[in-house]
């Protein structure tokens, strides 16, 4: 008895082995096919789907997968006086401390603003504040879609998708005790400081008789000018009057502020007109 059992073995070894090498020839020869997706640093190709494709080509549409690197974040960090605000770096976008200075230094340079905005961000770029990393695409099409609008985009032949739009946007980091009048004052000082016009810190407050002042009249013209952009919840804030200290943002589009301050002449300040939605600014003297 113990003979035949012996027999039996290589047969039964024999009808286990043949469908394993069977399989394994099939799966060899079909790979890619079955609808298993390929590790994306494969170097294949995606179907439509994203299901890898490998080995003999099929009649199926093939898209090739192409890797698109977001831009560099910008960083910023409240390091407090004497230093005041400062650029943070960004490691994991490679952007360092000193290049982040250089970027902002340079672009606030450009445009005569020093100390009253903390960055100067373009419409595609992105930037950091204590540790969250926000893109200014996203802010940009949050505001226009509480609007009720659509942000215009372009799609380039690489793949990424950029906001349509020029220019560059100001941000102020909210911090302790401030409120958006103040905001607004601080960046209608330094820009006329810069033109030789001096602003006196008095100059938003009521004229004699309890009207707004000519400045008071731009400031609040200028509360409609503005994004505000929660960090926390990353959503577009609606009450001016509300900002929690390094939990939100003020966003300026520089182009639309230089655009209105520009046509304003200094000495006639005190002749705007504000109804509380149009402003009326005197044409500059020749």
């Amino acid at each position: 008895m113990a003979g035949k059992r012996m027999k039996w073995k290589p047969v039964i070894m024999f009808m286990v082995i043949l469908p394993a090498v069977i399989y394994a020839w099939w799966a060899l020869n079909h790979r890619g096919t079955t609808g298993v997706p390929n590790s994306p640093d494969s170097g294949g190709t995606a179907s439509p789907h994203g299901a890898g494709i490998t080995g003999t080509p099929t009649d199926e549409p093939v898209t090739v997968m192409k890797r698109i690197c977001t831009p560099p974040a910008l960083g910023f960090q409240n390091v407090g006086p004497p230093m005041g605000n400062a650029l943070s770096s960004d490691k994991a976008d490679g952007v360092s401390v000193e290049k982040g200075k250089a970027i902002t230094l340079d672009r606030k340079k450009r445009l005569g603003i020093d100390k009253s905005l903390d960055l100067i961000i373009r419409p595609n770029e992105r930037f950091t504040i204590g540790g969250t990393t926000v893109s200014m695409r996203d802010i940009l099409e949050k505001a226009v879609s509480a609007k009720g609008g659509l942000l215009e985009e372009k799609i380039h032949p690489s793949g990424r998708i950029t906001v349509d739009v020029d220019g560059e946007y100001g941000i102020y980091v909210v911090q302790s005790g401030d409120n958006i009048w103040n905001i607004h004052f601080k960046i209608i000082r330094e820009y006329f400081a810069h033109r030789g016009a001096k602003v006196i810190k008095t100059a938003d407050e009521p004229v004699p008789g309890g009207q707004s002042s000519g400045v008071g009249k731009l400031l609040k013209f200028s509360e409609k000018m503005v994004i505000i952009y929660n960090l926390l919840d990353g959503s577009i804030a609606s009450d001016v009057d509300l900002l929690e200290p390094l939990s939100k943002i003020v966003v300026y589009n520089m182009h639309e502020i230089f655009s209105l301050l520009q046509e304003i002449d200094y000495d006639n300040v005190d002749n705007i007109r504000f109804d509380g939605n149009t402003i009326w600014i005197p044409a500059k003297q020749p």
